[in-house]
């Protein structure tokens, strides 16, 4: 059994069937198949239940599953130790993304990369649940999240800084124009375009309660899946949304613009979460530890 028999085995068992591995190791389906069927002639075990649900783990699978999952981290592990035996810090550091956390995590890779240019950043953006199950398999190293990861999830966490949440609107789209605050009852009747209200760590809710305390109800056209989602639909006119203030910075010269909501004033803090009971390689530690000059002191672990 060969490690890229394992690799293929546990993108079968992630993913639930054979396409989706394929897609996501960028390699065609037949190979994995043929791969899957010489390891269990090999092992004399049935691997997968095939069935109109996709493909299963055997109790069999399942015991190789947790254990070549670990035995693929090991190696890689090794590799990358060995590698930085060498002159300078070599490696990857694989990292997880919200889009609402974008422009807190962009300074803190680029100060990195610029102290340890050997070491080569993964990086990917994705919804919250799916981060955490891929730092919980092993596929990440760290996340940059919300506050509140660490308590609710068991994670480890250090505060890289505070966002305020405002109405995100265009020139024509603001309800107050002239006000550099907004008075919550000029939000009466105006489309609104939200993150789901089952959004892990929504924002929404303040924001809907306190519409509710001034007896009317918000008008949302729509619920979003994603933050670029809701952006794309404030830049064309479609309605404003409740977001964090830095997420203007992600679409410059956009037209789009924050702000603040007179009488409601709510923040969240952007976190660089991992698991501390992993282990990580030299490059991980130390991306973990880095203390980036771009991030304001008060902002850095305490």
């Amino acid at each position: 059994m060969t490690i890229r028999q394992l690799e293929y085995f546990c993108a079968v068992a992630e993913e639930g069937s054979v396409s989706a591995a394929a897609r996501r190791l960028h390699v065609a389906q037949p190979p994995i198949s043929r791969q899957i069927a010489l390891m269990e002639q090999e092992l004399g075990a049935t691997l997968f239940q095939r069935g109109n649900k996709g493909m299963q783990l055997t109790e069999a699978g399942e015991r190789l599953y947790q254990q070549g999952r670990q035995y693929i981290a090991d190696m890689g592990q090794l590799a990358e130790q060995v590698r930085s035996l060498g002159t300078g810090v070599k490696g990857m550091v694989r990292v997880g993304l919200l889009y609402s956390t974008v422009p807190y995590a962009l300074p803190y890779l680029r100060a990195y990369r610029a102290a340890y240019p050997q070491v080569e950043l993964y990086i990917h953006l994705g919804a919250p649940q799916d981060l955490i199950a891929d730092l919980n398999r092993g596929n990440l190293n760290a996340l940059f999240l919300r506050a509140g990861v660490r308590e609710t999830l068991g994670l480890e966490g250090r505060i890289l800084g505070k966002d305020e949440l405002k109405l995100i609107v265009t020139a024509q789209t603001d309800p107050a124009p002239e006000l550099e605050q907004i008075p919550i009852d000029r939000l009466r009747g105006v489309p609104m375009c939200l993150l789901r209200s089952d959004d892990l760590w929504g924002y929404n809710d303040a924001l809907v309660k306190e519409c509710q305390r001034r007896d009317f109800a918000p008008n949302i056209v729509c619920q979003c899946y994603d933050t670029p989602m809701a952006m794309q639909l404030v830049q064309s006119g479609f309605g404003v949304s409740f977001l964090p203030e830095s997420i203007v910075k992600t679409m410059p010269r956009s037209g789009i613009y924050a702000k603040g909501i007179r009488g409601l004033s709510e923040s969240f803090y952007v976190i660089l979460a991992y698991d501390d009971k992993a282990y990580h390689s030299g490059s991980v530690e130390r991306f973990l530890r880095f203390e980036a000059k771009e991030l304001p002191p008060e902002n850095r672990k305490k």
